[in-house]
């Protein structure tokens, strides 16, 4: 029997292209979907009164500036219970976004403070468009002074730490929160942001890609904090992700507790998405980190 191979190929590609619709409004409603997740870390060398000290981890919001996922954002911050607010950087898409970060910075209410360091996305400048070696990873945006936007979160009650740190007494405990810059764009000092010699309390880092814990001077510290990966975004069902940026980080966890050197890592998957605005199998994340001593 002859084959109709134009209406063949013809009804193949229609399928296809139908197919491919289909996922990518899949993909994109799924960016919208956002997983108030809730995250036990076990540290045995956790003072006891920091036990059970809950943390709201804002990482990768990525805020656009018309402010479209602010309140999605506000809304999930509203059905969490915790103690102080940790932010790994990447708040806004470009600094056209930095209003709006302001703005949900201003709105969260934790008891005891927020932490945060910055990225290269809270630095760039702004852009209409991403170019595909942009979304590989092979290219990056122009970056600008970010004093302006932490001018603005310092000013919101934000302590911004940019390769230092900063001590606090939580629950009766010395806690020294130590930030370093962004590790992706080789601007992360490490050492310079330790505290000087044998100093008391109990150490946590914040480094918005989780490669910042790859220098050898993070040795011995117990708890960090980072995002940047975005749990790949877009996950394949049974690879993992092709794309995480960070060689720290492996295919199949590239998100979640993650050990890097002595090290338990919290990478949060993100809030929001960069360069395609689709997640698969990768659900968005504003996540509390419940940390807990060893029994």
């Amino acid at each position: 029997m002859a084959i109709a191979w134009p209406r063949a190929v013809s009804v193949l590609g229609g399928a296809g292209l139908a197919g491919s619709a289909g996922w990518t409004v899949y993909a994109w409603r799924a960016s919208k979907r956002v997983d108030c997740s809730e995250t036990v870390v076990t540290v045995p060398s956790l003072p006891p009164g920091l036990d059970g000290l809950r943390v709201l981890h804002v990482a990768d919001t990525h805020f656009p500036a018309n402010g479209e996922s602010l309140e999605r954002f506000l809304a999930a911050a509203r059905r969490q219970r915790y103690d102080i607010v940790i932010g790994t950087g990447d708040y806004v898409d470009t600094a056209a976004g930095w209003d709006v970060a302001l703005r949900a910075f201003a709105a969260l209410e934790p008891g005891l403070g927020v932490f945060a360091v910055i990225a290269g996305h809270d630095r760039a400048a702004a852009s209409r468009r991403d170019s595909l070696l942009r979304v590989l990873g092979r290219t990056r945006r122009a970056q600008i002074d970010p004093a302006p936007f932490v001018a603005g979160l310092r000013a919101a009650g934000v302590r911004v730490l940019i390769n230092e740190h900063t001590a606090v007494e939580i629950g009766g405990e010395l806690v020294r929160f130590i930030g370093v810059d962004d590790a992706y764009h080789g601007l992360d000092r490490l050492t310079e942001a330790l505290p000087a010699g044998d100093a008391d309390g109990f150490p946590i880092l914040l480094s918005h890609s989780p490669d910042g814990l790859l220098d050898p001077a993070a040795r011995g510290l117990p708890l960090a904090f980072s995002g940047h990966t975005h749990g790949g975004q877009i996950r394949l069902p049974g690879y993992g992700a092709p794309m995480r940026h960070a060689r720290s980080v492996g295919r199949r966890q590239a998100a979640g507790v993650v050990r890097i050197g002595d090290a338990q890592v919290v990478i949060s998957r993100g809030f929001g998405t960069t360069s395609v605005p689709l997640r698969f199998a990768c659900s968005p994340e504003l996540g509390v980190v419940e940390i807990r001593a060893a029994p």
